[in-house]
């Protein structure tokens, strides 16, 4: 008995490990084998009719769409890791024609350290008390020049 509940034990805490997959953007559908785009014959339309709405559109450049998916792999509480990942940039001219076709994967990506430091501002630190008890007993600075102060 004492074997059958120490297997027990340990396969519910291996069940703890199982890595879980995550699919993340645009998902092709059955019939469709990738995205692509013919440069000068496709349109804003006939993209949007194919395709759907992009994922993304650009901030600075509206006309530029782009269709993103990636694949996430985590296991139990560890930061999750990105397996695969597919960004597909399509530029168009001013007549809506598309006018560039970019596919980049994940090599293509940078890694980004964002910077830790922080801006000092000027003035004093206060303490928590000095926070809590700065202002009792300072006068409000309207008091005598137009007379009293509501709710005194």
């Amino acid at each position: 008995m004492t074997r059958f509940l120490l297997l027990a034990l340990g396969l519910l805490m291996l069940q703890a490990c199982v890595s879980v997959r995550s699919s993340h953007g645009y998902v092709l559908e059955a019939d469709q084998k990738e995205l692509t785009a013919e440069i000068g014959f496709d349109t804003k339309d006939s993209i949007l009719a194919k395709y759907g709405e992009p994922s993304m559109i650009g901030v600075f450049d509206r006309d530029a769409w782009y269709y993103l998916h990636s694949t996430d792999q985590t296991r139990a509480f560890f930061k999750p890791k990105t397996q695969t990942r597919q960004v597909i940039a399509i530029h168009f001219a001013d007549d809506g024609s598309v006018e560039e076709f970019s596919e980049y994967d994940l090599a293509d990506g940078e890694d980004i350290r964002l910077v830790q430091r922080s801006t000092p501002t000027r003035g004093r630190q206060l303490n928590f008390w000095e926070q809590l008890l700065g202002n009792v007993g300072a006068l409000p600075a309207s008091l005598g020049e137009e007379g009293p102060v509501p709710g005194q």
